[in-house]
Parts: structure tokens; C-alpha cells; sequence
């Protein structure tokens, strides 16, 4: 046990034993056994294993550097296997749903820069004596579980509260035992080697991005392949004529999916297809909402860019530094050996890569600003109604109550149905692609939730006329003991309806 206890800490020890026994118990039922039989042709599936053996031979060359590097050793070598676990992993099925452009990965580098991060990493650095981790664990799993459970209904919104409490309880005193021992013994994490277990991931992560922008890209381009058209012995041709239309710039791959009829205009041949991407690239080109901020992105970019170079180029100037000693920040500058004009130049050139960069950060937030306004005059009236029904939803929709429903709900719904389809039609140009794909997506849930409905004009009811027809659909609708259909349907609509009303107020920063 102390040899064990010299790896992991009690925590990972605790979670590790649950875990094993939860795998030997499930493997000796049918439903475990079941459950493996059916995932595991999928995860080990022909095109997964080809990108299991790319991210491990480009993981590998990233350790080995880190190695060479000296910052990486075995003492790295578990937090190496969480991260690819636990961090990698899910990042591996996220990316496949929900990489699409660079926004994707601008907001993973954020949450993984986030003050946050630094928080997680010193509440998990001590553990409790490892009887309670074990007795903890599978109790605040439990916890979470009859939580999860307690938020899908109305009438369990007391016990809900009263696992609230007991998180905030447990919460506190992690936060007093992590404050009492980071004062009592400080210099157990004020240390080199907690500051690398600190950085490793972070590092892991960029050096991987490669990786993770070549899946992201790689599952794009299937998703426009499937839906290929034309004949069979042209199919290789339209690929590449594909390919070398949107090579590995990931927002156009995603364009040309969304718009893959008016790019391709079902051509049949590879000769046809080119004319048409030539029509689709104009219409790219002309896009204001996706081309407005290029130039600045650019701007700030290639600042960037002059910074990393005029900085390398002085410290290569000024001292004799290898590979090794810069990533480890071993080197002195050796005046002696200065090299005066390339010193001056550099020194100049990183000066005013700096000013630009100040400049153009500024220069970025006016444009974004002034477009903002432009969308936020176009789009005034849905996004009015958009913060109104932001303002009425509740935890639990009102669905046993058609009046309160008809008043925070579906009054509501048709409203931003119209200025919905009225929006995408008149202001595609303007939107963004992944703006233009948030409102189509809502457009798409609110004609889902007036389907099931059933009611093509609600301006003909008032709320007691709702209210009967609400009851009689109720009444008629397939239902047993526990489940009304209709209910259901109209929970589960309102439910997606609710979370892409959130979405469309975070993407257009609509204030509360």
C-alpha cells in the first residue's frame, strides 16, 4: 500500500478501486457484457484505430520532446495516462460533435488558460485520509446521481435543494482543509515539480492541437463525402476538387457542409463541380458577417507572429542557448558576444510588433463592436423577443397548467418563429455561419414544438381557447399509467426549445 500510496494519492487511489470493482461486477452480468459487445466493435472500428495509432505516434514525438527537453520523466508518467484518459478522451468525442470552426478551439484554449484551473488543481492536491476518500466517493456519486434524477421533476425540487446544501457543505470543507494545509505546508506545492504536474497538461494539450484540428477536420470532410452525388468513377475526382476547394481550412469545410446543395448543385462531375465552387466561393467572398473581421484577425496574427520571431532572434543573438537550455530557461546572455545589428533590428522590430499588437487589439474590438450594433439593429425584434422568453422560462415548463404555458410559452414561440424565418432569409449575408446555424437551429426547434402542438396560427386563441384545446389533445393522446404522450412530446420540445434560446442569448450577448 505505501508503494502504491507513493504514486497516487488516496483520491485517485479510492476512485481507481471503485472503478475496477464496478468492471468486474459488470462483466459478470448480461447487461455489462451487452453493453461491451455493442460498444466495442464501434470504438475499435476501422477509422478509429487509424487515428488511435496517428495521436500516439504525434503524443509520443510530443513526450519524447518534453523529454528531451528535460521537463518531462517518469515521475510525469501518471499524470500522462489521466490526461490522455480523462482529458484526451472526452475531448476525442467532443470534438467529433462539436468542432466546426476556430471558435471551437479558441474556447478550449480559454478554459484550459482559466483561473479556474488553478483552483481545481490545489483543491485535488490534498486528500483526506484514504477511509474517508473510499467511504466519500462512492457517496458523493450516489449524491449526484439522485440529484440528476431530482432535476427532471417538479415535485422532487425539495430534495433537489437538500442536495444542493450538502454540496455546498462538502465544498466548504474541501475548502478548508486545501486553505489549512496550503498554510500549514506550503512547501509541499510551491515546488518545481508540482509546477510541472501544473503545466503538463496545459502543454499536452497545445502540442496536441494538431491532432485534435486534423480530427475535427477529418470528420467534416466525411460528413460532406457521405452526401457526395454524381457518378460512381467520378466520386475520387469530386473528392479532391472538394479538398483543394477548402484544403484544411476548417470554417470553409463547414461552410461547404452546411451549403452543400447550392455548392455543389448536384454535380455530377468533377468538371461541373468546379464551376459551381466557383459560384460558392463568390458567395463566400461575399459574406459580411463571416469576412468582417478577417482583416483584424490577421492584424493581431501576424503581430503575434513578429513577436515570437523578433524574440527568438535575440535571445539566438545574444546568447549560445540550445533546444535543452531555452525550454528549460537554463542560459545567460553572453554580452560579449552581442550581435549588435541584428540586436537593434530585432529589438525595433519587437517594439512595434508590440505597438501594432496593442493597436490592433484595439482596432479589433471596434469592428466587432460596430458590427455587433449593425446585427443588433437588423435583428432588434427577435432578439426583443428572444430576452422576453429568456426572462419567462422556468425550471419546470408549466405543461399540467395550459394557461401559465400559454402566457410563458407559446405566446412566444410563434412570435420568434416569424422573426426567425424572417431573419434568415433577409440577413444570411450579415450573420456569421455559425450565428446563421445557431437561428436555424432554433427555427428548427420552435416548428418542432408548433408541430406538436398542432396549431398552425395561435393569434386565432385566446388563453382559455388554448386551454380547451391544450385538455382535449391531452385527453385523446396515446397514454398509460405514467406517461401522456403529448406531455411528454411537449416537455421534451420545450426542453430543447429552452436550451437554444439560451445559446441564441450567449452567442448574440443579449444582456439579461
Amino acid at each position: 500500500m505505501d508503494a502504491l500510496q507513493n504514486v497516487f494519492n488516496n483520491r485517485e487511489i479510492a476512485i481507481g478501486g471503485w472503478v475496477i470493482m464496478i468492471i468486474i461486477v459488470g462483466l459478470f452480468t448480461k447487461i455489462g457484457r451487452g453493453f461491451l459487445e455493442s460498444v466495442l466493435p464501434i470504438v475499435f472500428g476501422r477509422k478509429f484505430v487509424v487515428f488511435y495509432i496517428i495521436f500516439l505516434s504525434f503524443f509520443s514525438l510530443t513526450v519524447l520532446y518534453l523529454y528531451h527537453a528535460s521537463f518531462w520523466d517518469l515521475s510525469l508518467l501518471k499524470d500522462t495516462a489521466f490526461w490522455v484518459l480523462f482529458i484526451f478522451v472526452p475531448l476525442f468525442v467532443k470534438t467529433i460533435e462539436d468542432a466546426k470552426d476556430g471558435r471551437f478551439f479558441a474556447k478550449l484554449i480559454k478554459d484550459n488558460l482559466s483561473a479556474i484551473v488553478i483552483i481545481e488543481f490545489i483543491l485535488n492536491f490534498w486528500t483526506f485520509n484514504l477511509a474517508v476518500e473510499i467511504l466519500a466517493i462512492p457517496i458523493v456519486f450516489l449524491l449526484a446521481v439522485i440529484y440528476a434524477f431530482a432535476s427532471r421533476e417538479e415535485k422532487t425540487v425539495n430534495l433537489k435543494k437538500f442536495i444542493d446544501g450538502l454540496f455546498v457543505v462538502f465544498g466548504s470543507v474541501v475548502i478548508i482543509f486545501t486553505l489549512y494545509n496550503l498554510i500549514q505546508r506550503p512547501g509541499e506545492i510551491l515546488n518545481i515539480k508540482i509546477l510541472k504536474e501544473f503545466l503538463l497538461p496545459i502543454l499536452l494539450l497545445f502540442m496536441n492541437l494538431p491532432v485534435v484540428y486534423g480530427l475535427a477536420l477529418y470528420n467534416t470532410y466525411e460528413q460532406v463525402f457521405v452526401r457526395i452525388k454524381g457518378e460512381p468513377k467520378e466520386h475520387q475526382k469530386i473528392k479532391r476538387q472538394l479538398f483543394r476547394f477548402a484544403g484544411i481550412n476548417l470554417t470553409k469545410v463547414t461552410s461547404l457542409r452546411n451549403n452543400l446543395m447550392r455548392a455543389t448543385n448536384f454535380s455530377r462531375t468533377a468538371e461541373e463541380l468546379k464551376q459551381h465552387l466557383q459560384g460558392f466561393e463568390k458567395y463566400l467572398n461575399t459574406r459580411l458577417g463571416d469576412n468582417y473581421m478577417k482583416r483584424a484577425r490577421f492584424y493581431i496574427l501576424s503581430c503575434i507572429l513578429m513577436i515570437i520571431i523578433c524574440l527568438s532572434g535575440i535571445i539566438a543573438s545574444n546568447s549560445t542557448v540550445g533546444l535543452k537550455d531555452l525550454m528549460t530557461f537554463n542560459f545567460v546572455l553572453d554580452i560579449a558576444k552581442i550581435k549588435q545589428i541584428v540586436t537593434y533590428v530585432l529589438s525595433t522590430g519587437l517594439a512595434i510588433s508590440i505597438c501594432f499588437l496593442i493597436y490592433f487589439i484595439g482596432f479589433r474590438k471596434r469592428k466587432y463592436e460596430e458590427i455587433s450594433q449593425i446585427k443588433k439593429f437588423a435583428l432588434h425584434d427577435l432578439l426583443l423577443s428572444i430576452k422576453y422568453q429568456n426572462r419567462m422560462l422556468q425550471e419546470f415548463p408549466p405543461v399540467e397548467d395550459p394557461q401559465k404555458l400559454f402566457a410563458q410559452y407559446i405566446s412566444i414561440i410563434y412570435d420568434i418563429k416569424r422573426e426567425c424565418d424572417k431573419a434568415i432569409v433577409t440577413y444570411d449575408n450579415l450573420l456569421t455561419n455559425w450565428e446563421l446555424e445557431t437561428l436555424k437551429q432554433l427555427q428548427t426547434y420552435t416548428s418542432l414544438l408548433i408541430s406538436t402542438i398542432g396549431i398552425d396560427d395561435i393569434e386565432c386563441y385566446s388563453a382559455e381557447e388554448f386551454t380547451i384545446f391544450f385538455n382535449d389533445k391531452k385527453t385523446t393522446a396515446i397514454q398509460n399509467e405514467k406517461i401522456n404522450i403529448f406531455i411528454s412530446d411537449i416537455e421534451r420540445d420545450i426542453k430543447k426549445y429552452s436550451d437554444q434560446i439560451k445559446l441564441c442569448m450567449e452567442i448574440f450577448k443579449v444582456s439579461t
